[in-house]
Order: structure tokens, then C-alpha cells, then sequence
């Protein structure tokens, strides 16, 4: 693992932005199942996902279908569960997560799917209520399944927002308010500009090339960049003032990269990044 300094930015200045839109399920699995073959050593992990990701595009699908449009609107501004409708596919969900899962989270997986729709709910609302912000080991298998199961009525919920952000933005999403779980460098008129993908709802937004998303530290020298031969186009970004870290996908060195699912790949940056002492600012789905 190598030490790069930062590279300065010179179009720090705030831009209207397009970014693209969120990469589908299709096409999500579909780089899933690339990366499986290309990285060996992440290869069960994104195989998983492939199969999680499989059964998220099908409550998707059947969100969209039943879901008023007219009600997404008024969601979209308040971000309100839609409790009855979730509940009728949670359950069948965790059977289904556990089906594919390790035997642990298997077991979890059984249990939350045979609870009460009291409990259930209780479940639900406590993890939406916090933006899963909650990181401690207790809750870390319910924070995998619930996560799993919210983040495509999450997505539903963000397509109906539509807004044109700044380059340099908050260090939360600015639609549903949770962490990003990577950052995203994209070619732009005076070099690489950066963004955010929120961990929940996939919505990118620009943030500042320089500056740290878990404390806004700005200094250069204690903003450290590490690369590796194994993953061209990740780069794990550190903060030495909070210690936190985020990975970020070089989109000018992979344009086909899909930003949440290569940092699924690069899994061995966070196991480095844990020996060095540093902190991720928000496991991922898979809790890593």
C-alpha cells in the first residue's frame, strides 16, 4: 500500500452538476459478477450480492407497481414509511436472504422473518428513523437484513426527487440525509471532480476535492491518499485529524465501474485500513 499527496483541485468553485443516473439492478449484478472473476479474494462476497441484489430488484419492481405515484411525492419530501405495504414483503424477504446467507446470519435472518409485525415494524422504523447510522456489533446482522431490505424503497422513494446540487455540498446525502459509503472522482472541465454516494439511497452529490466527509479537515498534509497494484481505479482516502476513511472509484481510470459495487471488491483496502487504525465512515450492506 502506497502514500500518495493530494492533488489539488482547481475547480473547487460551486458548478451545477449532472450525474448519472443510478446504475440499475441489472447492471449492478451484472458487475458483480465481473468483479467475482477478476477479484478472487472478494469473489464470495460479490457473489452474495449478486444474489441479495437479485431479490431487491424484485421488491423494486413491486413497490413501483403498488405504490401511488402521487404518494411517492409526498414520501419523497418526508421520507415516511409505507409500514403496511413493507410488511407484507418482509417477511418473505429475510426467507429468501436466508436462503443465501452465511449460517449465522441465517439463523437471524429465520428469526426476523417469523417475528411479529409489531416487532417487525419496530425493526424497521428504528433503523429508517436513524439513516443507519447505527454501527455497533449488536445490531450489525438487523442493520444487514433491514438495510438490504429499505435501500430499494429508499431508492423509490429518491427517483422522485429531482435536484440539481452544487459541486460542493454537505457531507450527507442531501436527500435522505444518511453517510456516503464512497466517494466517485468523474472528468470534468478543469480535471476530476469528486462526489458522493449516499450509502442508502445511491443518490450522488459533488463534494469539495479536498476535505474530509466525516470532520471537514482541508489541510493537505493531513489528508492521506493509499493506493494499491491490486485495484488500479480504488483508492482508500484517510483522514489523519479523525482517522476515518472512505474509498474512493476513479471513474477516469474504469468508466465502467459502478461505484457501490466496486467498493465491494476492493474489501481488502478496508481489511488494511483496520490494521492501520483507521475507521470506515459507514459499513456497507454487507456490513464491511
Amino acid at each position: 500500500m502506497s502514500s500518495q499527496e493530494p492533488i489539488i483541485d482547481v475547480a473547487e468553485q460551486a458548478l451545477t452538476v449532472e450525474f448519472p443516473p443510478r446504475p440499475s439492478f441489472a447492471r449492478r449484478i451484472e458487475r458483480a459478477h465481473k468483479l467475482a472473476g477478476q477479484y478472487p479474494n472478494a469473489a464470495e462476497v460479490l457473489r452474495y450480492y449478486e444474489q441479495l441484489a437479485f431479490h431487491q430488484e424484485q421488491l423494486f419492481d413491486y413497490l413501483r407497481a403498488v405504490i401511488e405515484p402521487c404518494a411517492l411525492s409526498n414520501f419523497s419530501e418526508h421520507w415516511l414509511l409505507e409500514l403496511d405495504v413493507l410488511l407484507s414483503q418482509f417477511a418473505g424477504f429475510s426467507r429468501s436472504i436466508a436462503e443465501i446467507s452465511p449460517f449465522r446470519m441465517r439463523v437471524r435472518c429465520a428469526e426476523l422473518a417469523a417475528a411479529s409485525p409489531v416487532e417487525q415494524g419496530q425493526l424497521l422504523s428504528k433503523f429508517w428513523g436513524n439513516r443507519f447510522q447505527d454501527e455497533t456489533s449488536a445490531v450489525g446482522i438487523d442493520r444487514c437484513v433491514v438495510l438490504s431490505f429499505l435501500q430499494p424503497y429508499a431508492e423509490l422513494l429518491a427517483s422522485t426527487r429531482k435536484c440539481h446540487l452544487p459541486t460542493s455540498s454537505g457531507n450527507t446525502c442531501p436527500i435522505c440525509a444518511s453517510k456516503p459509503i464512497c466517494a466517485v472522482l468523474r472528468d470534468r472541465a478543469h480535471g476530476a471532480g469528486r462526489s458522493l454516494v449516499c450509502s442508502l439511497c445511491m443518490h450522488e452529490w459533488g463534494f469539495l476535492r479536498i476535505s474530509c466527509p466525516a470532520c471537514g479537515e482541508d489541510r493537505f498534509e493531513a489528508l492521506a491518499v493509499f493506493t494499491s497494484d491490486h485495484f488500479m481505479h480504488v483508492r482508500l482516502d484517510a483522514c489523519e485529524s479523525c482517522h476515518h476513511y472512505l474509498k474512493t472509484i476513479d471513474m477516469t481510470k474504469d468508466g465502467l465501474a459502478v461505484p457501490a459495487i466496486d467498493e465491494l471488491a476492493a474489501v481488502s483496502l478496508d481489511i488494511w485500513a483496520a490494521e492501520m487504525q483507521y475507521h470506515k465512515l459507514i459499513p456497507n450492506l454487507l456490513a464491511l
